[in-house]
């Protein structure tokens, strides 16, 4: 970039445009006065926008101005806008149009200034532009369709965009589209893996289990009870243990009161901040030996309850294998007499 802008502002619109002529390369028809006005009015709207920070504007601007006459001088504002609003690349598109373009020896010290600048800028722009490489596996890449923001990309092919973010979509037949955000910043290389591997096969549909018969059912309800009320029985006699560590800490948190004190009731009005926290402390240990002697408590009563009610089950229901027992009584009438025939199991 120029160090004097200014001074490369008042070359472009005094000397540029006048001196279209000393291009080397002609161009079709030569600009008439009345456009060689309006690309100067324009050029000078495009730096005023351009020293505002309104980058659109003058890019627009420089634009008209170029289509009217044709500068490097202007080409190299319209790349500068571009670079100010991010769009690197097409910055680069307009470097590229300024070195590329012969200039006569004769041409104006303006647009010679400007494609030696342009070569500096664009060598500075290249490490600028992020790019992007996405690798597939788990299928074959000539099956893949890769878009980046609906432009179809290579896959293991670096394509080059602006900073910013971007949607990659990747789509193979018969498969549901695989889906990511890319964030590109500027001078990033990114390089994005796609696991495209199609997930397993649906597991047939087998037939349902039996229902689990009445002997199941017991079994399992006498194994269920027994495992929760051994556990509960566990659990009280765990808590009961910590119970009783509990109310020894408690006393001797008791016996270290009354040393300090003047005896059992030290604590009904404690006035040593000393005597005040080990009451505290007292306290404490005291409603810890209370949690846990309930804790133990419930313990044993849910064991019990868990064993009463499995042996009641155990008792009450019925055993499923036991055939039920039927008696049939039908008459019975001969020649001689008659009677009746009683028969069934028992």
């Amino acid at each position: 970039m120029s160090p004097h802008p200014h001074l490369r502002l008042a070359l472009l619109l005094a000397l540029a445009l006048p001196a279209a002529p000393a291009m080397a390369v002609a161009q079709p028809a030569q600009p008439t006065e009345q456009a060689k006005a309006a690309a100067r009015a324009l050029a000078g709207q495009g730096w005023e926008h351009f020293q505002a920070g309104r980058y659109e504007e003058a890019l627009a601007a420089f634009r008209d101005a170029e289509a009217l006459v044709h500068a490097p001088s202007l080409l190299y504002q319209a790349a500068r806008s571009c670079e100010r609003l991010g769009r690197l690349i097409e910055a680069r598109s307009f470097y590229q149009r300024i070195v590329d373009e012969p200039l006569a020896a004769s041409a104006p010290r303006a647009y010679q200034q400007a494609q030696a600048d342009a070569k500096v800028e664009l060598a500075a722009l290249a490490p600028r532009i992020p790019s992007l490489e996405v690798t597939v596996t788990g299928a074959s890449t000539s099956a893949v369709a890769l878009t980046l923001d609906g432009q179809r990309i290579d896959p293991a092919l670096p394509v080059e965009r602006d900073p910013g973010n971007y949607t990659l979509v990747a789509v193979v037949p018969g498969h549901t589209p695989v889906t990511r955000t890319i964030q590109l910043k500027e001078g990033a290389r990114e390089q994005v893996t796609l696991d495209l591997t199609p997930p397993p096969a649906a597991a047939p549909v087998t037939d349902r289990p039996a229902a689990p018969s009445g002997t199941d059912t017991r079994r399992a309800v006498l194994v269920g009870g027994g495992i929760t009320a051994g556990a509960a029985v566990l659990a009280g006699i765990a808590f009961t243990l910590v119970a009783n560590s509990k109310a020894g800490d408690a006393e001797r948190q008791g016996n270290e009161v009354d040393s300090i004190g003047h005896g059992p009731g030290s604590c009904s009005s404690p006035a040593e901040p000393s005597l005040v926290r080990q009451c505290d402390e007292l306290s404490a240990r005291v409603d810890d030996q209370y949690l846990f002697s309930n804790l133990a408590l419930w313990g044993f009563v849910s064991g019990g309850a868990a064993a009463l009610g499995t042996l009641g089950y155990y008792w009450l229901a019925p055993p499923p294998s036991e055939s039920r027992k039927q008696m049939r009584v039908l008459p019975l009438v001969t020649l001689g007499g008659g009677g009746i025939v009683a028969g069934g199991s028992f």
